[in-house]
């Protein structure tokens, strides 16, 4: 492994350390609000695009490799040492959390790492027992896994459908990029996490549901399954679907290439007629001198 990967597996890991341990965090303590949890996911993106961003391409996220794979911008043995780098961060970003909210579960005598912002099914897509007397139970039925299945691949679908547009370098030089992965993030919090938690990406529900298991938690460990192939599956639809509007990488055949070479075309032509007429003036000047002697 040469030094250069190294750097890039290094970075991957720690931008998924932070994304669990800040977003995953911020999940915990403030109860899963919905405002205050798609800001942190993004804001983590947007932090660590322009901090890990031009040494590894800031992945931190097994589904953007994979799109990244398929377009050719990796290798395929990068994108499985991405991915383990990847693990490995969420894993560690787990256990510093629950280690760091210790006292928070004490006090709400709760078992250590009971509650660390794992994904799950959510009472909003699950059948719904008894009624107003009797309380209601909610629990899940199999269009609750078709739902959250459906949830997080179109989810994943949009939201790297959004990275490939912003850091196609046929189109501009994404200096934005950032952000606007950041913000992408953020939209798709704002659905997803009534209804799935909102993973849309497979590390980062990994770590938090393995450590949530150690604590007693087992439904989001028993959920995973959701949350690892959803997201790699809107991944790759997502490639499927930019690349057929795009083009393949490298690929000049398309309708912004297209666009752009028409305006090429139209200054040259211009520049051409520029051209005939100041020699066309030339000449008829030259001619009226030779008259005029």
């Amino acid at each position: 492994m040469n030094n250069c990967l190294l750097k890039k597996l290094v970075a991957e890991c720690i931008g998924t350390f932070v994304l669990v341990f800040v977003a995953c965090g911020v999940a915990v303590v403030t109860r899963a609000d919905t405002v205050a949890t798609s800001l942190a996911f993004g804001l983590v993106i947007v932090a660590m695009a322009y901090s890990i961003g031009s040494i590894s391409g800031c992945h931190i996220n097994p589904a953007v490799s994979l799109a990244m794979a398929i377009r050719k911008e990796i290798s395929w043995k990068e994108f499985g040492l991405y991915v383990l780098a990847q693990t490995v961060g969420a894993l560690i970003g787990a256990l510093l959390l629950g280690i760091v909210l210790k006292n928070v579960y004490d006090n709400v005598d709760a078992k250590m790492f009971s509650s660390l912002g794992a994904n799950q099914i959510q009472n909003a897509i699950k059948e719904v027992e008894g009624n107003a007397l009797s309380g209601y139970t909610y629990k899940n039925n199999a269009m609750s896994y078709v739902s959250a299945f459906l949830v997080e691949v179109v989810l994943t679908c949009v939201f790297v459908m959004a990275i490939l547009g912003v850091t196609d370098k046929k189109h501009h030089d994404g200096k934005h990029a950032g952000i606007v992965i950041g913000l992408a993030l953020v939209l798709v919090h704002l659905l997803g996490l009534s209804f799935t938690g909102t993973s849309v990406n497979p590390a980062r529900s990994f770590g938090p549901a393995l450590f949530q298991a150690f604590g007693g938690e087992k439904q989001a460990l028993k959920e995973i399954w959701i949350f690892i192939l959803a997201p790699m599956a809107g991944g790759a639809l997502a490639t499927v679907l930019y690349t057929l509007l795009a083009g393949k990488k490298g690929d000049a055949c398309n309708c912004a290439c297209e666009n752009n070479s028409c305006k090429e075309e139209s200054n040259v032509s211009v520049e051409e007629v520029k051209e005939v007429e100041t020699e066309a003036k030339v000449v008829e000047n030259t001619d009226s001198d030779s008259k005029a002697e």
